[in-house]
């Protein structure tokens, strides 16, 4: 089933709602957090890039580890210079430096940058259960995915499917969120493993993590 658990903005300041969320739940899933036009732009930019050649096949691991494995995941990435974005990417990054900024002083989680790809799945990819942030290191605390699709279906499929991890929780786990356009899903990196299901049309996001200093 594919749930709508979803911040409710209305006239709150929807920055607040994420942090309180992230506090109750260690999970946020936010709707319209930015404009449809920059949905549109940020999307444009990714088919411009992928026209360029400008994605590669996403591995899995880290360091020495790090290696393709297609049946685990075969999605493609363009990372991100997150100080250098372009004019399409600011505007979302400034978005995310306030966030960023509110959960430190509220949650006091120290978080010092963030690091990010745009994401495409074409249809038929998907990513195997996971976790975001790899054994042995502390540095990725908050992942944010913001999805970039224009009126995406329950029938398009490719839906993040949230599994319950070791800790109790109230949310009703495992859930289903469409990769709706504007929708941003916040969540404590080492909490809830997830997995991309197989999308039947191309799949866009920008990916990313809050870290901390290492």
């Amino acid at each position: 089933m594919v749930q709508t658990l979803t911040t409710d903005n209305g006239s709150s300041n929807k920055f607040d709602r994420i942090v309180s969320d992230l506090a109750e739940t260690g999970l946020s899933i936010c709707d319209d957090f930015i404009s449809p036009l920059l949905v549109s732009s940020l999307a444009l930019e990714i088919r411009e890039l992928w026209q360029e050649g400008e994605f590669r096949h996403a591995r899995v691991g880290k360091g020495a580890s790090l290696q393709l494995r297609p049946e685990i995941r075969n999605d493609r990435i363009h990372w991100l210079d997150t100080e250098n974005p372009s004019s399409v990417q600011q505007p979302y990054f400034l978005e995310l430096e306030t966030l960023r900024n509110y959960i430190n002083r509220a949650l006091f989680m120290g978080l010092f940058e963030f690091e990010g790809h745009f994401t495409l799945y074409p249809p038929g990819a998907s990513y195997d259960v996971h976790y975001d942030r790899f054994i042995g290191s502390l540095e990725r605390v908050v992942t944010c995915i913001l999805y970039l699709n224009h009126d995406w279906q329950n029938e398009d499929g490719g839906a993040l499917k949230i599994h319950a991890g070791s800790e109790p929780t109230t949310l009703p786990l495992p859930m289903q969120v469409l990769p709706q356009g504007g929708r941003l899903v916040t969540f404590i990196s080492d909490r809830f493993p997830h997995e991309v299901l197989p999308a039947n049309r191309d799949r866009m996001s920008l990916t990313g993590w809050f870290r901390v200093r290492s």
